[in-house]
Order: C-alpha cells, then sequence, then structure tokens
C-alpha cells in the first residue's frame, strides 16, 4: 500500500466538488456482489472524461505506472450506520485500486477509516483526511468503517479500479 497527500491541485478539487454535489448519487450499492451487507451510496463516473482521462493520467504519473489500464470509476458515499463488508476489488495478481478521500475537511472524531486486512490477523487503518488516497493491490481485503454519530454528512471516496499494474 502507498498513502498519497495533496493529490489533485486546489482547481481539481472544486472540479470534483461541483461533480459529487450533482444529482446523479443512487443508493443500494453493496461491498459485495452477491448483494449481501448493508448499503451504501454510489455515483458512477465511467462515462466521465474528467475522471476517466484527465484525472487518471494524474494518477498514472503519481503512482508511476503509465501502463494501467481503468476498469471502472465511481464514488462511494457512507454515512451513520454503514459498515461496509470486507472485500477485495480483484482477483489478479495485476488489478490496483486508487482510493481518493473526497471530503473537503475530515475530524478523526468522525473514524470512517479504511481497514485493510493485511495477513496474519493484522489490520492496517487508513483515515479519511482531504486530498489523501491510497494505492493498493484489489487483491487485498478492506472495508470501510463506520463514521461516528458526530458525523453528519457524507464520507465520500472515490475508486478507481485499475489492472495491468507494473511489477
Amino acid at each position: 500500500m502507498e498513502i498519497f497527500h495533496d493529490v489533485f491541485s486546489p482547481r481539481d478539487i472544486a472540479s470534483i466538488h461541483e461533480k459529487l454535489n450533482q444529482p446523479k448519487w443512487r443508493y443500494g450499492h453493496g461491498s459485495n456482489t452477491d448483494g449481501s451487507g448493508i448499503p451504501f451510496w454510489i455515483m458512477e463516473f465511467d462515462d466521465d472524461p474528467f475522471f476517466y482521462k484527465y484525472l487518471l493520467n494524474i494518477i498514472k504519473t503519481k503512482v508511476n505506472d503509465p501502463g494501467l489500464k481503468l476498469e471502472h470509476v465511481y464514488a462511494n458515499g457512507h454515512v451513520f450506520g454503514d459498515k461496509a463488508m470486507p472485500h477485495v476489488d480483484s482477483y489478479t495478481d495485476d488489478g490496483r485500486t486508487f482510493l481518493y478521500y473526497a471530503n473537503e475537511r475530515w475530524d478523526p472524531l468522525w473514524n470512517g477509516s479504511t481497514i485493510f486486512n493485511v495477513g496474519a490477523g493484522t489490520n492496517a487503518y487508513c483515515m479519511p483526511e482531504p486530498n489523501k488516497a491510497v494505492y493498493f493491490p484489489g487483491t487485498i481485503q478492506h472495508y470501510a468503517d463506520e463514521v461516528s454519530r458526530t458525523f453528519t454528512g457524507l464520507r465520500v471516496t472515490i475508486a478507481w479500479k485499475l489492472n495491468g499494474a507494473k511489477h
């Protein structure tokens, strides 16, 4: 896993937030393909060149892998009571996820970490912070931890599901 801070420029962040404020959110997405678990919010970006081309090119540069191919890009939204189920994003060794924390501000008291099962009963935690991202192999089991009752908004991440990663 690799953590990135100051991922996008202030102008790009403003554009991201403008797009996240569009009325395109849909409720009912889940971590598992079998429909089990607690549903949460999703906004698809596969048809938006700002996400699938412009921001993806920035990501390829940041992770130093120009050969990455996009499988899917979308935003997840969680409110108090939404606890995602442990899952993997890929079943192949070349699958990667670039997970961007999109909230304009975040207080650690709000919880909402992404929890990664790194093996042998050990977990790694990535706390949301504005303009931060975590890049990880898609085969690592992970999930979004529940936000606290003190958080009254939508915890938003944007996930770029990628493949063709160099090793």
